[in-house]
């Protein structure tokens, strides 16, 4: 007799991964999370970062909390969180990077809770499992940048707003589910400006599935609360607190030379181009474990790739599942948004680190949507292939990454252990400048919110640029500000080079001065022999002879 046809699906490895995943979800899930912890812990980084934006966050909440000055810049509503912490124990650092932890973990439960009955197991778990040995996205686990609890709030909106969707289904929404989607994307849009996307993607997406009145009263919702923080924050502050120079900066061709003018409509396309290139081709693959961390060379064959992959995803998951719809909106709208409007020369991975989640679950989606075809279904054991590569790839790294003696040495005490000796030298001045000098002086420097906190709260000025090359002008505008002090450090321009190529604006600044009063710095302290920074005294008294 002859045997029944084989069945194509006993080919199919991903049907059969589902059934696994799903009846082993929560299990599956809470030792993925363990992992995710484990993984934060080992790479935790209790010393305040050298990129400076993290120290900022602390200083202007320090800021708001002594002296009541809104923080305008960068999103308030971090700020304002780390002040509440901060009003219970003071500015203790490692504090303020544990909060970050709990945010991360905040993440992973909420974007799991968001997706674990509306995606496939095998498109959720190998995200998640990706994701919590990704050292890319860990590293904020241990930093006071906004970036933790960016991403936690915006896997809380996926939640409600998921449950929303879901409300709608079973009938018309209550007006109070209506304010509570509108209340998190003002928390959005309150601690990064870019949230604003959020709610652009929210609007586009009842409107392609043609629901204008939803689509109105949430945007209706959202400009009544928006409104009414505003109307606070006048009350309060005052009408004319803030500044628009963030979204001034970032309207200039170059954001450090206003010089070269405003950027044009061809240059805002060339933006996009060349983000595209450089976060996609470059950042992405690196967050992925597929290009080296040391690889620098755009490859646009790459970044097309993702966007032919991108477009056959939203194509396969159109009308048949509106969550994964929504997050595909969601990527085009706030990705769109971020290549199109920052300049080039920012190049930080961290700009896309909230959404490389997300990102994720729409390129895996349509991987495990292409290999169901009925031609390649036999293949799909390549898609089970890739994922696990990718993931060892990523653990591989976060293990190299690993610093379990630094680590000890820091939380034994030795604050300075892990810098490389630029970084020592200056952050050990602006510790000798704390504890040396007197209350009235004034210290200039390059990164002031880092000495600052380095510096038990001592305030330094910030020198970041040089305003004129007239020395009378510079020297004079050193005296207004009443520094009487400047910190003159050999910080590397290639943080991972010794080459003798350093950060030189303060050392410019000086010379400028320098050449027409060359008696008017004197040193009075140098620390270290490699490397080394040097604390001047500043005598403006030779300027008057």
């Amino acid at each position: 007799m002859k045997s029944p046809k084989k069945d194509t699906l006993s080919n199919d490895y991903l049907k059969r991964l589902n059934r696994l995943l799903s009846e082993n979800g929560t299990v599956m899930f809470w030792v993925i999370f363990a992992l995710s912890i484990l993984t934060s812990l080992l790479l935790f980084n209790p010393r305040i970062s050298e990129g400076g934006d993290d120290s900022t966050y602390i200083i202007r909440a320090a800021n708001l909390l002594n002296d009541g000055v809104y923080p305008s810049f960068q999103g308030p509503m971090y700020p304002m969180f780390l002040a509440v912490v901060m009003s219970i124990a003071g500015i203790k650092l490692g504090l303020l990077k544990l909060v970050s932890l709990v945010f991360m973990g905040i993440f992973f439960y909420l974007f799991y809770k968001a997706f674990k009955e509306r995606i496939e197991p095998i498109v959720l778990f190998p995200v998640l499992l990706l994701l919590s040995v990704n050292s890319y996205v860990l590293y904020f686990s241990s930093q006071t940048y906004a970036e933790s609890m960016f991403m936690a709030l915006i896997a809380l909106f996926f939640v409600l707003f998921f449950k929303f969707l879901d409300l709608q289904k079973e009938g018309v929404p209550e007006i109070s589910q209506f304010l509570l989607i509108a209340s998190v994307m003002v928390l959005l849009v309150l601690t990064k400006t870019i949230g604003i996307g959020v709610v652009i993607a929210v609007v586009l997406f009842f409107l392609i599935e043609k629901e204008l009145a939803v689509a109105g009263k949430i945007l209706l919702a959202f400009v009544l609360i928006m409104g009414s923080w505003f109307l606070l924050k006048g009350v309060i502050w005052g009408f004319d607190v803030g500044t628009s120079s963030q979204a001034s900066t970032l309207l200039l061709k170059n954001p450090y030379d206003s010089s070269e003018g405003q950027e044009t409509i061809l240059g805002y396309l060339n933006r996009f181009v060349d983000n595209s290139n450089l976060y996609l081709s470059k950042h992405f693959f690196r967050m992925i474990g597929l290009r080296s961390v040391d690889a620098l060379l755009l490859k646009p064959v790459l970044t097309v790739l993702l966007y032919v992959l991108f477009v056959f995803s939203f194509v396969s998951i159109y009308k048949k599942n509106k969550y994964l719809t929504f997050v595909a909106i969601f990527i085009a709208v706030l990705l769109g948004s971020t290549f199109v409007i920052l300049q080039r020369i920012w190049d930080q991975y961290r700009l896309i680190v909230p959404f490389f989640p997300f990102m994720l679950i729409i390129l895996v989606s349509g991987l495990v949507s292409l290999f169901r075809n009925k031609r390649l279904v036999r293949f799909q054991f390549v898609v089970v292939l890739f994922l696990l590569s990718t993931v060892l790839f990523t653990a591989s790294r976060s293990v190299a990454k690993t610093d379990l003696m630094t680590l000890r040495s820091n939380l034994m005490g030795k604050r300075y252990k892990g810098y490389t000796d630029d970084w020592a030298n200056y952050l050990k001045m602006t510790e000798y400048v704390g504890k040396k000098l007197d209350e009235k002086s004034y210290v200039a420097c390059r990164k002031p919110n880092m000495a600052r906190i380095i510096a038990d709260g001592k305030k330094f000025y910030g020198i970041y640029r040089i305003e004129s090359n007239n020395p009378d002008i510079l020297l004079q505008n050193l005296k207004d500000r009443g520094v009487t002090h400047i910190i003159m450090a050999n910080l590397r321009k290639t943080p991972a080079v010794c080459n003798g190529q350093v950060i030189n604006t303060v050392k410019r600044y000086m010379l400028v001065i320098s050449k027409k009063y060359p008696s008017t710095f004197i040193l009075k302290h140098t620390i270290g022999n490699r490397e080394p920074a040097y604390l001047f005294y500043i005598d403006y008294s030779k300027k008057s002879k």
